[in-house]
């Protein structure tokens, strides 16, 4: 099968969040089963700032944005057994800073999704699938539908639409509908405003979202945000699919921005200097008590409101160690700013981000904390559990499928995990965190069965090769 993915950004050419790991990860995933797989882009400022001597020009042709007529380039590398197309303008991506935020987005990535479709013609490529993702890429099936209705070529080829925060629509005003170059169509329409992803939940042949229970949750108005309605309706359709992990580059045992590298036969050593190391950087006492680690957004949809409400009673007896790294909230920063003033022993934050640092906490901390309110898959905890950091979470989204309770009479489990986003329900798992941690015989086999977690993308890979093949005979 010939499958392109489409999306805003992809490792390791840009990245602002997630999406860019899974767009580095699964297509490379599925080109090595022996499909062919490309995938296009936007050309970013910083792809053709970083990858200047790789890229190839292919074809420059135009189209009609409203009342202009716009440039569209086509530049092209391969990297990873794979076709990179990369949709080049200058004004719309070439000089911005910055892939989103800008007040002309719809008319930008409306841009790009009208320039991938015509790009087919004149390379004289016709996928059999297109895998599409998030909102910049949500009008492609009803242009797919509309635009091109007439064009048997282009009527063959199949859509797959993937969720990967429903948080995050695309929403513009009707001001944007000439700039689209498309009617007053209701498809395209939600709350009397442009959608992007409303238009996708309602034109693609299928629905994925990035776990299973995200899937069921957002048939629920608390996850939908406002489209709850919309995918109740096309429920036959969609899909849940874990996120992977990328093994090769998050395994402790080759991980080089980390003190010390380890694996299952080394792990308690591995996990003592790596914990020494963290201590060090942040300044912190020299100690046994447990280490908690959080690397994340610093916002309320991550949990940090109920976080505050019980770490510092923990901190005050003096029983955990805690490191934080991210930005965000200046109120959730002043708090924590606050926290590493009053028990600067205890306490180590780091305003911002740093890869390495992000590392050194996954493997230098015993428990990572993710008590988010909602998560659609979230990567921080498989990535805590392959550097044998035991997560406590709350059982939402992909949290909730990845991480397996303990069982305090079985000892079963590889995490903590809790259901009520209170931080009544949040402490109750935290303190029986804390009392396994000094069950050490428990703890480390804890470590040990969590580190042999296998997370990696080829399980879901296969799950959407059969969702494709549906698609591809579905074409007749």
């Amino acid at each position: 099968m010939n499958i392109m993915f489409v999306g805003s950004e992809a490792t390791p050419f840009v990245k602002t969040g997630g999406l860019a790991d899974v767009l580095g990860s699964l297509p490379n995933t599925i080109a090595a089963s022996s499909h062919q797989v490309s995938l296009v882009l936007p050309a970013h400022r910083a792809i053709k700032r970083a990858f200047k001597g790789e890229l190839e020009f292919k074809k420059s042709f135009y189209i009609p944005i409203h009342t202009k007529q716009e440039y569209v380039g086509i530049l092209y590398l391969r990297k990873n057994h794979m076709d990179i197309y990369l949709i080049d303008n200058e004004y719309y991506f070439g000089y911005r800073e910055h892939l989103y935020g800008d007040y002309d987005d719809g008319e930008r990535y409306g841009f790009f999704n009208q320039a991938v479709l015509a790009m087919f013609n004149h390379l004289k490529l016709y996928p059999d699938v297109l895998h599409l993702n998030d909102w910049q890429t949500g009008l492609i099936p009803y242009y797919l539908k509309t635009s091109y209705d007439s064009d048997v070529l282009y009527q063959r080829i199949r859509t797959i639409f993937t969720i990967h925060n429903i948080a995050y629509q695309g929403v513009f005003s009707k001001a944007l509908l000439p700039y689209l170059n498309v009617p007053d169509d209701p498809n395209l329409m939600f709350d009397d405003q442009v959608n992007f992803m409303k238009t996708a939940l309602m034109m693609a042949d299928k629905i994925t979202t990035v776990s299973k229970t995200y899937a069921e949750e957002l048939m629920y108005d608390y996850y939908g945000f406002g489209l709850s309605g919309i995918i109740k309706s096309r429920y036959k359709d969609l899909i849940g699919i874990m996120n992977g992990l990328d093994n090769d580059g998050f395994n402790p045992k080759t991980d080089e921005a980390i003190e010390k590298n380890f694996s299952l036969y080394n792990y308690l050593q591995g996990k003592k200097a790596n914990k020494q190391a963290l201590q060090n950087i942040f300044h912190l006492k020299p100690s046994n008590k447990p280490m908690i680690g959080m690397v994340s957004r610093l916002t309320e949809a991550k949990g940090f409101p109920i976080v505050q409400a019980m770490i510092e009673s923990h901190l005050k007896a003096n029983r955990v160690q805690f490191v934080l790294l991210g930005s965000g909230d200046g109120d959730v920063e002043a708090y924590f700013n606050h926290l590493k003033q009053t028990y600067p022993d205890n306490v180590g934050v780091y305003f911002g981000y740093s890869d390495g640092l992000a590392r050194q906490i996954y493997a230098g901390s015993d428990f990572f904390l993710m008590p988010s309110r909602f998560e659609p898959c979230g990567l921080a905890q498989l990535i805590s559990m392959r550097y044998g950091t035991v997560p406590i979470v709350r059982e939402t989204g992909g949290l909730k499928d990845s991480v397996l309770p303990y069982n305090k009479y079985t000892h079963d489990g590889t995490g903590f995990s809790f259901y009520s986003y209170n931080a009544e329900a949040l402490n109750t798992v935290f303190t029986e965190a804390l009392a396994l941690y000094k069950n050490k015989p428990v703890f480390k086999t804890m470590i040990k069965r969590i580190m042999k977690e296998d997370f990696s993308w080829e399980k879901s890979a296969k799950q959407y090769i059969n969702i494709y093949k549906i698609l591809a005979e579905d074409r007749g």
